[in-house]
């Protein structure tokens, strides 16, 4: 039988080669990560070269209000502390046009129907026109070919719309205009289901217009705006920035326009998503530098001087009220007080 003075030997023998056991782990574990990093560093794969199928594209077309950001100062204060680290390319996809045929006029016709325009419409070449009979203030235009359309109900010429009738919660306008809209399958998927923004809004009788309301208590309408869902993780991005040209403006008042609605605007262009190309893409230290340079376009200076503080700088797709050939890629630049300005993402040599 073992006695003390053994034990104590043999706990510090096994101590010993357990302590030398554990540096060997480390050493072998740090020689294998040396190894697989050698690796990595030597046999990365190539990196796959913009194929540019559609030649050189047209340059992006933003809109009319947007003015160069020249004679502005901007200080980029994000969470990087620096334009982002981005991708050297990226896809453009094609958008194609839809053309004209019989059918797409009855299609026309029954979407009217479906908005309750019984009426026979004024035609010109594809367009169709529709008045109420039993309420002339609302009016529908329905482009036949892609069936865009525009309903919109008159609020100048009855004022007295909005003393009729109160908004309770946000929720629940959106959810009741979201079920109008998907019962009738007026709005694509795409749009429907994308991201959905509102804005709260009371009428100005001296510039006789809507305009941004102070409270829900004050609020006559209400404009739902909707965005198409993002694409390869980036979002679509209207010319407006923050207001998309598929909107809604939600009135409270019962047995007027149809279900409460005063306006209905649809302009929806489809995207083939199957049918891409890869560009080349500026880094967005170059479009940041376009910026302070003065040739990025500013969609909305929001409440600000010359000076501006700029927070985010990101990749997103651009989407326009008029068709375009190609769904590209922009940068888009937001700063405080709802600064909003944009600048191609694609290598100026392949646009023309």
């Amino acid at each position: 039988m073992a006695n003390l003075t053994e034990i104590s030997i043999g706990v510090r023998k096994t101590v010993l080669y357990l302590g030398i056991l554990l540096i060997f782990f480390l050493i072998l574990k740090f020689i294998i990560g040396l190894a697989i990093q050698y690796y990595k560093t030597t046999h990365q794969p190539l990196p796959t070269i913009p194929n540019v199928l559609f030649g050189k594209l047209p340059k992006p077309i933003f809109i009319k209000g947007a003015v160069s950001s020249t004679g502005m100062t901007f200080t980029l204060q994000n969470i990087e502390g620096r334009p982002p680290e981005t991708t050297a390319s990226g896809k453009v996809y094609a958008m194609p046009k839809k053309s004209y045929t019989f059918e797409s006029g009855e299609e026309a016709k029954k979407l009217a129907k479906s908005l309750g325009f019984e009426e026979l419409p004024i035609i010109d070449t594809v367009y169709y026109y529709y008045t109420k009979q039993s309420d002339p203030n609302l009016t529908l235009f329905v482009d036949g070919t892609n069936l865009n359309f525009q309903l919109k109900y008159n609020y100048l010429s009855d004022i007295s719309i909005f003393k009729i009738g109160r908004i309770s919660g946000l929720d629940e306008v959106i959810n009741n205009v979201r079920s109008y809209l998907s019962s009738r399958n007026l709005f694509d998927d795409t749009i429907l289901n994308g991201n959905v923004t509102s804005e709260i809004l009371i009428y100005d009788d001296r510039l006789k217009k809507l305009v941004p309301a102070s409270s829900l208590s004050t609020t006559q309408a209400v404009r739902i705006n909707y965005f198409r869902k993002e694409i390869d993780g980036m979002n679509v991005l209207p010319e407006e920035f923050d207001k998309s040209f598929n909107y809604v403006i939600y009135m409270p008042a019962s047995g007027k326009p149809p279900n409460n609605i005063s306006e209905i605007s649809y302009i929806f262009w489809p995207i083939d998503m199957l049918n891409f190309a890869t560009y080349p893409l500026i880094s967005a230290e170059e479009a940041y530098q376009a910026l302070t340079g003065g040739s990025a376009f500013v969609i909305n200076r929001g409440d600000n001087s010359n000076e501006i503080i700029i927070r985010k700088i990101y990749p997103a797709y651009y989407d326009t009220s008029a068709p375009q050939p190609y769904l590209q890629p922009i940068f888009v630049f937001e700063g405080d007080n709802n600064f909003a300005a944009y600048y191609p993402a694609v290598r100026p040599e392949y646009l023309e």
